[in-house]
C-alpha cells in the first residue's frame, strides 16, 4: 500500500545504534509514550539521529552538485545521476523522494517531543528533578531547532526563490505539521502553506528553540547551540533577502571570536578528512562502527578501481589561483582512461578523501570518504556577512569580512576594495563557489542570485560522457531549478499542488 511521506512519519533509515541512537529501527514512540526524563532523552537520540541523515552526502549533496555547473560526468559513468546532470528527472525520483521523505521524517520526530513536552504531567520533583527539567527543555529546544532546518532545507530544494512580491501566493512554500498525528487518510494531511507562512515558521521555531535551550558551556559542536541557532537564522535571512539582518547575525559568529578558520592547506585537509573541528559551529556525531551512516560523496568524484564518475570543470578548476590553499585540499591529479582506452590527467575533486579518520577505523566500502555531516562552518559566515552587507550597500563591511576569509586561504593575499555593489557580488560569488564546492549550495545559490546555468568548460574533452548534456544551460527561472514534490505524495493527498513544470 502506497503512502504518503507525511503520513509514513518516518523516513526508511533515521534511527541508528549509536549512544546517541537508542530506539529500535523504524520506531516512533506515540507522545502519550513521553512520561520520564529518559523519555525525552530517549527521543532526542532518535531525533539528532534522524538528522545526521538528514545534513549531507550522497543523497542531500552530490544529486544536486551533478545537476549544477560545476561537475562533468565521464565516458566511464553508467548512468550514475544521469537524470539529474541531464536535467530530466522526474516526480519518481528516489533522490528526490529520499530527501523529501527525511525531512519529514525529522519533522514528525520533532512534533512527538513538543507535543510529549506540552502533554506530559512534570509535576513530581522527585521524578523531574532540576537537572532533569534540564535535559527535558533541551530536547524540546532540539525539536524546535530540528523542525526548523527541516522546513527551511524542505523549502530550499522544493520551493521557489523567495520574492516579497510572490510569497503569499496559493501553494508557494511546503506542506508540513505542527502536531503528531499519523493518519492513514491522506485528506487529513495540510495543503502546501505559502512561502511567506513557512519561513515565519522557521522564524518561530528558531524563536522557541532559543526559549528552551538554555546557554551550554562549554559549547559542543555536536548539538544544538544557541550559535547555531544564529547560524540558522543568518542562512534564513539571507534566503528571504533580508540581507543586513542576515550580516549582521553571522557577523555576530565571526567577531565572536570562538571559530577560527582554517589557515594551511594541512589544516584545511583535516578539516575534512579527519573532521577536525576547526571552523566547525555544529556537526553530526559518528560515534562508532555499529552507526547507521549518512551516505557520502566522495565515492562519485573518485578513482576507484579505475572508474570515476565526475570530474570538475576546467572552469571550476581556474577559479583558484595559484596561492589558493584550498586548491590541493580539494583536488588532486587522476589519470583517468575513457571508454575506448584514450587516457588523460585531470584534477580529481578531493574535499572528501577515501581515507578519512572514520575510513581508517572501520575501513568497508560504506565508510569511504565518510566524514562527520558538518552544518555550519564559520567560513560560511564570513561569506554570508559578506553578501549580506554587499547587498545592503555597506561596502565596506563587505569586503572586510571577504577579505578576512581570502586572507586565510590564498598566499601574499591583497585585500580588495569594491566601487559597487556588483563588483563586490561579483568577487563574492566566486568566493562562494571555491569555498563551498561539494556541500550542496551551488543550486540554491544560482537560484536566490536569479542566474541562468551554464555548465564550465572541460578539462579535457576525451573523457567526457553524456556528451549533449556537458555544455548544458538552462534559464534562471528553469523549472527545474525547483525539485517536484514526489509523486505520491501528490497522487495520494491531492491537496498537495504539484511545483509548475512537472
Amino acid at each position: 500500500m502506497k503512502k504518503t511521506y507525511l503520513i509514513l512519519a518516518l523516513a526508511v533509515g533515521l534511527v541508528s545504534s549509536c549512544s546517541m541512537d537508542t530506539e529500535p529501527l523504524g520506531s516512533l514512540p506515540e507522545s502519550e509514550a513521553t512520561k520520564t526524563p529518559e523519555d525525552f532523552t530517549s527521543l532526542r537520540n532518535g531525533l539528532y539521529s534522524a538528522l545526521r541523515i538528514s545534513v549531507g552526502g550522497d543523497n542531500f549533496n552530490t544529486p544536486i552538485d551533478v545537476q549544477g555547473d560545476q561537475f562533468h560526468a565521464t565516458s566511464l559513468n553508467s548512468n550514475t545521476l544521469g537524470d539529474f546532470y541531464r536535467w530530466d528527472f522526474t516526480t519518481q525520483n528516489d533522490y528526490v523522494g529520499t530527501v523529501y521523505a527525511n525531512y519529514q521524517g525529522t519533522i514528525a520526530r520533532a512534533n512527538v517531543i513538543i507535543d510529549g513536552y506540552n502533554k506530559c504531567d512534570m509535576s513530581d520533583e522527585t521524578v523531574f528533578t532540576p537537572d532533569a527539567m534540564t535535559t527535558v527543555r533541551q530536547a524540546k529546544g532540539d525539536a524546535f531547532f530540528a523542525r526548523a532546518y527541516s522546513i527551511f532545507m524542505l523549502s530550499q530544494y522544493f520551493c521557489a526563490d523567495y520574492e516579497k512580491e510572490t510569497a503569499d501566493e496559493p501553494n508557494s512554500g511546503v506542506s508540513y505539521r505542527t502536531d503528531y498525528a499519523p493518519s492513514s487518510n491522506p485528506s487529513t494531511y495540510p495543503a502546501r502553506k505559502t512561502l511567506k507562512e513557512t519561513m515565519k515558521q522557521v522564524k518561530d521555531d528558531l524563536d522557541s528553540a532559543a526559549y528552551y535551550l538554555e546557554p551550554i558551556a562549554p559549547a559542543n559542536f555536536y548539538y544544538v547551540t544557541m550559535d547555531a541557532i544564529t547560524a540558522l537564522r543568518a542562512r534564513l535571512a539571507l534566503a528571504m533577502g533580508e540581507y543586513k539582518t542576515a550580516a549582521d547575525y553571522a557577523a555576530s559568529l565571526v567577531d565572536g571570536g570562538i571559530y577560527m578558520l582554517a589557515n594551511g592547506t594541512s589544516e584545511i585537509k583535516e578539516m575534512w578528512a579527519d573532521n577536525g573541528d576547526m571552523e566547525t559551529i555544529m556537526q553530526m556525531q559518528i560515534g562508532g562502527s555499529t552507526d547507521q551512516y549518512p551516505a557520502t560523496s566522495g565515492s562519485y568524484y573518485l578513482l576507484i578501481n579505475d572508474n570515476v564518475d565526475f570530474v570538475p570543470t576546467k572552469t571550476l578548476v581556474d577559479l583558484y589561483s595559484p596561492g589558493d590553499r584550498r586548491f590541493d585540499a580539494y583536488f588532486t591529479k587522476i589519470n583517468v582512461v575513457n571508454s575506448v582506452g584514450a587516457s588523460a590527467t585531470v584534477y580529481g575533486f578531493n574535499k572528501y578523501p577515501a581515507a578519512t579518520r572514520l575510513y581508517q577505523e572501520n575501513t568497508s566500502n560504506s565508510t569511504r570518504s565518510l566524514i562527520e555531516p558538518k552544518v555550519f562552518r564559520i567560513a560560511e559566515m564570513y561569506l554570508i556577512a559578506a553578501e549580506g552587507y554587499a547587498q545592503s550597500d555597506d561596502l565596506t563591511k563587505a569586503a572586510y569580512y571577504l577579505n578576512e576569509l581570502e586572507r586565510n586561504r590564498i598566499a601574499n593575499y591583497a585585500d580588495q576594495t569594491f566601487a559597487s555593489r556588483e563588483a563586490a557580488m561579483q568577487e563574492i560569488m566566486r568566493e562562494r563557489q571555491r569555498e563551498m564546492v561539494g556541500e550542496g549550495t551551488r543550486m540554491f545559490d544560482l537560484k536566490r542570485w536569479h542566474m541562468a546555468l551554464e555548465r564550465g568548460e572541460a578539462q579535457d574533452e576525451s573523457i567526457l560522457g553524456f556528451t549533449a548534456s556537458s555544455y548544458i544551460t538552462q534559464p534562471a527561472n528553469a523549472n527545474r531549478m525547483t525539485w517536484p514534490i514526489p509523486k505520491n505524495e501528490t497522487d495520494l493527498a491531492s491537496q498537495i499542488v504539484q511545483n509548475p513544470g512537472y
